[in-house]
């Protein structure tokens, strides 16, 4: 066996999770989802508010990871709608933000905050993470 196979077949094998999680970061998902009165699902957690997201799983596309994400941590099913952008990620990998709409499902928080619907006038007042407080961009795009 020569150096180039054993490195192909040992630590390749082991070493290939870290290094693409260090080189080729995971991406995220983040769901702008409107209820039935054009109010915003958003998650609340010791007074700050997100949108529901999180990290991709192997072998699901990315439409499919969003609707898991606000179903996990929301307790809602959603139809995703459109696109509205790709942004970096804390882990530097992308984060794709999608629009979409509930469609059904009952409220049910988790670990990462209690579910609320937000009307659309009082998105501006309420305190956002940092990496969601773009959120008005979306919803006001002449302000």
């Amino acid at each position: 066996m020569n150096f180039g196979s054993f490195i192909k077949s040992y630590p390749e094998k082991y070493l290939g999770k870290l290094f693409s999680k260090i080189f080729w970061p995971p991406p995220t998902v983040a769901v702008l989802a409107h209820g039935e009165n054009d109010d915003v699902l958003a998650l609340e957690l010791d007074g700050s508010y997100r949108l529901p997201g999180g990290f991709m799983d192997e072998d699901e596309d990315l439409k499919e990871a969003a609707r898991r994400e606000v179903k996990e941590e929301t307790g809602f099913e959603v139809e995703i709608t459109q696109l509205l952008d790709v942004e970096q990620n804390g882990s530097g990998g992308p984060e794709i933000f999608f629009e979409a709409e509930v469609v059904r499902g009952d409220k049910d928080g988790s670990w990462e905050g209690k579910p609320e619907f937000i009307d659309k006038e009082e998105i501006k007042e309420k305190v956002w993470e940092l990496k969601h407080s773009h959120i008005h961009e979306y919803l006001f795009p002449d302000d």
